[in-house]
């Protein structure tokens, strides 16, 4: 009998030992587009400060995503008692619910169609910016840390970006070299930005100019900080153009041209191979795993050291996006465990001294 009872209250403590967390309220459900269930749908909730969480469905269609409170303790934005989040499916509003108690999880389906209109969410910054589509500007998620007044033409495109699909950024503006950026994604990381930048100059955030003679300096700057690493990108393929004019009056041979990245500590020449050439320009590809202040120029291999995946990696050392997406929350271990089995053995014990 005293077993009995023992594994009863037992019983009772276990969701002590579940407990959700308390600092925020989380939300699950299927994402559904014209009825159909939507594999890798980037989610995100937006509220009066901008976006405060984001999460890519599965592929059968399920998003789990957390909602943090501004009372946290992390020093970091949240939400307050009464404010409206508004749920938004690839760019387009699909739900507004008043957040819900703190601690619980939610059951949410989500639901667009295919003509639903796109939704402007403010930044945490205070810009706008739109979140769906392929147009110049949005995402939302990379800000570019160079000086504004360095900066001759600059240009942002987004594309989902999914496991081992490559996705095309098409640039249309006519200063900027780079016509397309092609990524590979090794993660299904969702609505990703790309934003190129024509500089005028080195990137101010630098102070080593780039070997050789130099075409031009540019920024590319792809998705928010610590996203644009090996990790997370299997290929980037950066197609380019350089006039022939230029070509010709430094006396230039094609084969000396180099997409040159800085990679935290120098600048290391990318492998570069020549496609085409019309009566304008001369056109190439380059490869790379990561992104950061770049330039083209006509130089040796000597001059400039052959990239490697490793050197590619040490891009995180150079300080270049300002996130405006909240850093998530770390996770409070729930303590009920521990006064699950606090509470189990004084039972023990107090059922011992009954039965003596």
């Amino acid at each position: 009998m005293n077993i009995k009872i023992l594994f009863f209250l037992l019983m009772l403590l276990i969701p002590v030992s579940q407990a959700v967390e308390p600092s925020v309220t989380s939300y699950n459900g299927y994402v559904t587009v014209d009825s159909n269930s939507t594999p890798n749908a980037q989610v995100k909730v937006c509220v009066d400060l901008g976006e405060i969480s984001s999460s890519t469905s599965n592929d059968r269609g399920y998003y789990f995503l957390k909602v943090p409170w501004e009372d946290a303790g992390f020093n970091q934005a949240g939400v307050k008692p009464g404010e409206t989040l508004k749920f938004l499916v690839d760019g387009k509003l699909a739900d507004s619910k008043v957040i819900g108690s703190k601690g619980s999880n939610i059951l949410l389906n989500l639901s667009i169609t295919s003509s639903s209109a796109a939704y402007v969410c403010k930044t945490t910054a205070g810009n706008t910016v739109n979140t769906a589509g392929s147009s110049g500007g949005g995402g939302g998620s990379t800000v570019s840390a160079e000086t504004f007044e360095n900066i001759a033409k600059q240009e942002s495109r987004e594309e989902m970006l999914s496991k081992d699909a490559p996705r095309t950024y098409s640039f249309s503006t006519p200063e900027l070299p780079v016509s397309q950026i092609v990524i590979t994604s090794n993660i299904n990381a969702g609505l990703i930005t790309a934003k190129v930048e024509l500089l005028k100059a080195r990137s101010t955030l630098l102070t080593v100019d780039a070997p050789g003679k130099v075409n031009k300096y540019l920024n590319i700057w792809v998705g928010s900080l610590g996203f644009a690493i090996p990790k997370n990108i299997k290929e980037g393929v950066i197609k380019f153009r350089v006039e022939n004019s230029w070509i010709t009056s430094n006396e230039i041979t094609d084969s000396d041209l180099r997409m040159l990245k800085w990679n935290g500590i120098e600048w290391m020449s990318l492998a570069t191979e020549k496609k085409s050439s019309d009566e304008k320009f001369t056109y190439f590809e380059s490869k790379t795993t990561s992104f950061s202040p770049f330039a083209i120029s006509a130089v040796t291999e000597a001059a400039a050291p052959q990239a490697s995946p490793e050197a590619s990696a040490a891009v995180t050392a150079v300080p270049t996006l300002i996130q405006e997406t909240p850093t998530p929350a770390p996770t409070k271990k729930a303590p009920g465990f521990g006064v699950a089995l606090a509470l189990a053995g004084m039972i023990v014990v107090v059922l011992r001294k009954r039965s003596v």
